[in-house]
């Protein structure tokens, strides 16, 4: 697990954005390249970006479980050297405002079976650290490039076991790992599934007794869960329900006695 700290200097008043990258599967057909460029650039220069993994779709040829053609957006043979180059074009432009880069289970099939790390190769393109797996982000506020400031700790982790097929399954599972971690924002993917909540939360700023709610968020896809011909999709076959395609966005304030956090979808 990857622990990151991050500096963000902010002005009072001002609302920072944070939009974490779940989920793309740059490379597959049926990623929503539209859609992903749109949440890209819905941003200015108070909003800041991460991924949480499977941002290429790293399916290969030899991959017999997985592979199927009609799913396969590249057109060379080397297929996650292209997606790598293709995902990083995307973030050049962003690559300024970008705090790192985690890997999922897709990227980490590819370092397992082909002994390479398409997430350090993206990672040493952008110029950014590599967050791995799962870990803490911890963002301090600061009104200048070096002093002290209010900090604000992410717990992030790609995710685990399968979609669902109800509402409310994948909240009640990740909800399970916030009574672990001392955190103030808790995202997941993994289930391509875009949801958010929260846990009331008090504490204390000084002698006065404040809200803190932990904040909790599965991060969304931008992979199209049914397909518009006769070739049936993984999830069609599995037959998972459609998702919404997109992503979300944590949204922090800095205020008087701490900060506000919450989820804009």
């Amino acid at each position: 697990m990857v622990v990151t700290t991050y500096r963000i200097v902010y002005s009072y008043g001002d609302t920072i954005k944070i939009k974490p990258i779940f989920d793309v599967h740059w490379g597959n057909s049926y990623c929503d390249k539209r859609a992903f460029r749109e949440y890209l650039a819905d941003s200015d220069k108070d909003t800041y970006f991460f991924g949480g993994g499977d941002s290429l779709d790293s399916i290969i040829v030899k991959d017999v479980r997985r592979y199927e053609k009609h799913s396969d957006d590249t057109e060379t043979d080397a297929v996650v050297d292209e997606q790598i180059e293709g995902f990083a074009k995307e973030l050049e432009p962003y690559k300024n405002r970008l705090v790192g880069l985690g890997r999922g289970n897709h990227e980490q099939a590819i370092l397992k079976y082909c002994s390479t790390d398409p997430t350090q190769r993206l990672c040493n393109r952008l110029g950014c650290p590599n967050l791995g797996y799962s870990g803490l982000i911890r963002l301090i506020f600061t009104q200048d490039k070096g002093g002290r400031g209010r900090q604000v700790v992410i717990r992030w982790h790609h995710g685990w076991g399968g979609g669902s097929r109800t509402q409310g399954a994948d909240l009640t599972k990740f909800s399970r790992d916030l009574v672990h971690w001392d955190a103030d924002v808790f995202l997941y993917g993994h289930v391509h599934k875009l949801q958010r909540d929260s846990v009331p939360r008090l504490g204390l700023v000084g002698e006065k007794l404040v809200s803190k709610p932990k904040i909790m968020g599965i991060c969304g896809s931008f992979l199209k869960t049914y397909s518009n011909s006769t070739e049936a999709t993984y999830s069609e076959v599995k037959g998972y329900p459609p998702i919404t395609v997109g992503g979300l966005t944590v949204c922090i304030k800095i205020t008087r006695h701490w900060v506000k956090a919450w989820i804009e979808k």
